[in-house]
């Protein structure tokens, strides 16, 4: 799963990049005045334009925010001519309160968000395309990207945000109950047929032994769902556009392929 910084489209005029090292995130900030009044991109009398990012540590994590604070710094210096506002915000996205933002175009220049908010933001026509100042020179950390990753950014071939944070799923086994049910638990299922051939096996100890779950409390399905869509070429949205759904073939296949791997042959 990954999470993201993304660049509002109003800010486009004069560019700037933003690194924050210690968090092995880059963001490409523009800037100009809006025409809804708002501080985004703002420019003040002395010719120093402000720009706003949102997401920083909170006092609560001293280490964290003296980190930003000294990239904050660190950019400043190297870009006299730009400030950069800091805005504390716990937890980083509310989604009602995003929703809103993306509505009204309040939200910051730089603006964190999940994954899978990318087509909302597409479609509210939120989203700078960065493509033109992103590559290793202005990004140092480039290179540390998965491609796999970097792609959750992009739509049509543009780039539009960068990932912050992602970490990867995978399936956990009992190893007590593979051994019980004949199974090698050195030799785990690497297909979802083996895993329903497994789960099946394993189902059959009784007991109300299940040979298979999927963990789907505190909203976690949806990210596991998406995660096993993901993993199937899916896409829990379609292109950018008013229409979205998940009753794809790959979601219905995903669908199936858990519900077989939960439900033992009779």
């Amino acid at each position: 799963m990954t999470n993201q910084r993304l660049v509002s489209h109003r800010s486009r005029r004069a560019s700037a990049v933003l690194v924050t090292l210690a968090m092995t995130l880059t963001a490409a900030a523009c800037s100009s005045s809006s025409s809804n009044g708002s501080s985004k991109g703002a420019s003040g009398g002395s010719g120093t334009t402000t720009i706003s990012i949102d997401c920083a540590p909170p006092a609560s994590k001293p280490v964290a925010l003296q980190q930003w604070n000294a990239d904050i710094a660190t950019f400043e210096q190297k870009n006299p001519g730009i400030k950069v506002k800091s805005i504390n915000t716990f937890p980083c996205e509310t989604p009602t309160l995003f929703t809103a933002a993306l509505a009204g175009g309040t939200e910051p220049d730089v603006f964190y968000t999940y994954f899978t908010d990318k087509a909302a933001v597409l479609n509210a026509n939120q989203a700078a395309d960065i493509t033109s100042y992103v590559n290793p020179s202005t990004v140092p950390v480039y290179g540390d990207f998965l491609p796999s990753v970097l792609s959750t950014q992009e739509s049509g071939g543009k780039l539009y945000g960068l990932p912050y944070s992602n970490y990867t799923m995978g399936l956990i086994i009992n190893r007590k109950l593979f051994k019980e049910a004949g199974l090698n638990p050195d030799n785990p299922p690497t297909t979802w047929a083996q895993v329903a051939t497994d789960a099946e096996a394993i189902t059959k100890l009784g007991n109300g032994v299940e040979g298979y779950g999927d963990y789907s409390a505190g909203n976690n399905g949806g990210w596991h769902f998406s995660a096993e869509l993901d993993a199937l070429g899916g896409s829990m949205e379609n292109a950018p556009g008013p229409r979205r759904t998940s009753t794809t073939p790959s979601a219905t296949r995903c669908c199936r392929t858990c519900t077989t791997c939960a439900t033992p042959t009779t």
